[in-house]
Parts: C-alpha cells; sequence; structure tokens
C-alpha cells in the first residue's frame, strides 16, 4: 500500500470514529433530557397530589368525596416514595458495596406509579365534576384551592407531553442500528413512556 492509501484509510477510521463518538454523545445528551423532565413530571405529579390530599381535607368536597380523594392522594404519594426506595436499591451495588448514583435526583416513574395517579385523576374528576355549578367547578378559578389544583394538572399534561416526547427521541436513536451494534448507550435502562389518564375535568 502507498503512503496515500494509508492516509485515505486513516483518514475514514478517524472520520468513523468521530461520528460513534458524536452519536454516543447524543444519546448522553438525550438520556440527560429524559432525565430533566422525568423530574419536572415527579415535581408536577406530587404536587398534584399534594393539592389533591388538601382539598380533601378542606371542606369543599363532600365527606364521602374528600375520603376517596384523600386515599388515592395518599396512595400516589406512597407509590411516589417507593419509587425513590426501589430506585435507591437498584443503584447499590452487588457484594454490599453500594455505587454512587449516576444521576443524582434520578427519577423512576413506573407501571404502578401510572395507575395510581391515573385512579387519581378519575377521583378527582369525579368530585369535582359532581359538585358542578355549585361548588368546586365553579370556584376553581386563581388563588383558590381547586384553582390550583386544576392548574397544577395542566403543567402535569405539559410535563408529560415534554417527558414522552424525550423518550421518543431517545428510543428512535438508539434504536439505530450503528447505535445498537456499537452498544452507544453502553448499559443505561432503555427509557419508557409515562402513560397516565391525565384528561381535566
Amino acid at each position: 500500500m502507498t503512503a496515500e492509501t494509508w492516509l485515505v484509510a486513516l483518514a475514514v477510521a478517524v472520520l468513523l470514529v468521530w461520528l460513534a463518538l458524536a452519536r454516543a454523545n447524543r444519546i448522553d445528551l438525550l438520556h440527560q433530557k429524559v432525565t430533566r423532565t422525568a423530574a419536572t413530571l415527579d415535581a408536577q405529579l406530587l404536587r398534584r397530589a399534594a393539592l389533591s390530599a388538601e382539598l380533601a381535607v378542606s371542606g369543599e368536597l363532600d365527606p364521602a368525596s374528600g375520603l376517596l380523594v384523600a386515599d388515592a392522594a395518599n396512595a400516589c404519594l406512597a407509590e411516589a416514595r417507593e419509587d425513590v426506595e426501589a430506585d435507591l436499591a437498584l443503584r447499590s451495588g452487588s457484594g454490599g458495596r453500594r455505587r454512587p448514583p449516576a444521576l443524582p435526583g434520578r427519577v423512576t416513574l413506573t407501571e404502578d406509579r401510572e395507575t395510581v395517579e391515573s385512579d387519581l385523576s378519575r377521583v378527582l374528576r369525579q368530585a369535582m365534576g359532581e359538585v358542578g355549578d355549585d361548588g368546586v367547578a365553579a370556584s376553581a378559578g386563581e388563588g383558590t384551592l381547586a384553582g390550583d389544583l386544576v392548574a397544577t394538572w395542566r403543567r402535569v399534561t405539559l410535563a408529560r407531553r415534554f417527558y414522552n416526547e424525550a423518550v421518543a427521541q431517545a428510543v428512535r436513536v438508539r434504536s439505530q442500528p450503528i447505535s445498537r451494534l456499537l452498544r452507544l448507550a453502553g448499559r443505561a435502562r432503555m427509557p419508557r413512556m409515562f402513560e397516565m389518564d391525565d384528561t381535566l375535568p
């Protein structure tokens, strides 16, 4: 081989390595985006559950509806706590050695969390819809507890949409043949969509 052939081969190899590194960096950035949007969604879900629990004891709902809303809100808060504990358990290494978290504050949004959040949506819609024009639904203006809950609920819907778009982008890039062949995502878990009933009342 001539020197020119070696230079061309070297240039092609460098280009391929650079493209692979660029793709790996893109996957890493997409995973960071998923993590950020998951944290935002988690914060909005927690705020919605807290406001729901507050509404349940505020006296604005009838006692039966208040009890159902309180139970659903407490289930959401308990499931969020379990998700954090499960994530901490996953981060612990084998042999009793503990690994440092790869991403501080990482949020795990599980199928169980989807279920309890959907249940809270249904219970809230029923409780707020039953009151109708005479109570919560009518008084759901800004500055009221019901108004804050509805505003937070809207933010949940937007946060979930942004999170699912970030997941779709990450899955699309990770599913490309070159990404799978070179294992550019490393050992990172494949992100998953968060599907819940978040229809507003």
